[in-house]
């Protein structure tokens, strides 16, 4: 992993969060929880609200899923990095929206919340076993909007136009798996991503409206599946980056990594590392077409 240092903000923090396990992370779901959702919350588990996002609540226990708040959908669980997506996506109630790689349905379920049920979801997934645990959850927090469909993302049908999409991408996830125990993905797996993650935005560039959002998410830090490919959606396609806004604690893209240069666009990208949110790594970079 030291081959990330020129990437990290504060190494020796990073280091440090990265020998820790991150607070668990709630959503709150507003088409479930009612006006007393916090007071409940603090009855079951002590909590710290989000700087950022209101629905979002670092909890003290490590199973946050057993609880019958969660039960009764009230909450979802999720990384507060995970939120951020969504949130830069902003759907809006009414709009058609898809969800390209949608399983399990944390951040399907985070649009439709958004959209005050209002509109449609399309939650996309080539994996039939993963689609199981989607199903659960849309029922369980009650995203009615949502309907889903069982393609590889690459080969989504283009007969239907969408106003916003979300391509979190499949990655490497170093994120997740690796900066734990200071281990970078493997070059060639993230090499062989890349191509795909690259795929998926030439599939959604088609799928989107003119005047349509595209967001690209991954959680892994290497830029070979981040930066390197932005900066090939840029050359190969007519989608044009925007700068991201946001109140969540961040660093900007970076415009070069070792041997490859990405150029200056990135700044307007966001990586998010653990020491940041007590959370997960993130990256997103957000389209308009």
């Amino acid at each position: 992993m030291d081959r990330y240092k020129p990437l990290i903000d504060d190494w020796n923090a990073f280091k440090e969060q990265a020998d820790n396990h991150p607070l668990q992370g709630i959503r709150r779901n507003p088409l479930k929880s009612k006006d007393d959702f916090e007071e409940k919350l603090g009855q079951k588990f002590d909590y710290e609200k989000s700087s950022w996002n209101e629905n979002v609540h670092r909890v003290s226990t490590e199973t946050p899923g057993k609880s019958m708040l969660h039960w009764r959908g009230e909450y979802y669980v999720q990384e507060e990095s995970a939120a951020l997506p969504v949130t830069i996506m902003d759907p809006q109630p009414g709009e058609k929206v898809l969800d390209m790689c949608a399983a399990p349905g944390g951040k399907a379920t985070q649009m439709a919340a958004r959209m005050n049920n209002e509109g449609l979801v399309v939650a996309n997934d080539e994996s039939a076993q993963r689609m199981k645990s989607l199903h659960a959850n849309v029922y369980r927090t009650g995203s009615k909007i949502v309907s889903a469909s069982n393609y590889d993302g690459r080969n989504i049908p283009e007969d239907e136009k969408f106003d916003r999409i979300l391509v979190d991408a499949p990655c490497s996830g170093e994120g997740d798996r690796y900066y734990r125990n200071f281990e970078a993905a493997d070059k060639g797996e993230s090499v062989g991503l890349s191509r795909l993650q690259q795929d998926l935005m030439k599939k959604a560039e088609k799928l989107v409206k003119e005047g349509g959002v595209i967001v690209y998410s991954t959680c892994t830090i290497t830029p070979t599946e981040n930066e390197k490919v932005v900066s090939k959606v840029i050359e190969e396609t007519d989608l044009e980056l925007e700068k991201i806004e946001t109140d969540a604690e961040h660093v900007r893209g970076v415009s070069s990594f070792e041997d490859e240069e990405f150029g200056a666009k990135m700044s307007k990208t966001v990586r998010v590392y653990p020491h940041h949110l007590n959370s997960g790594v993130i990256y997103v970079a957000k389209f308009k077409k």
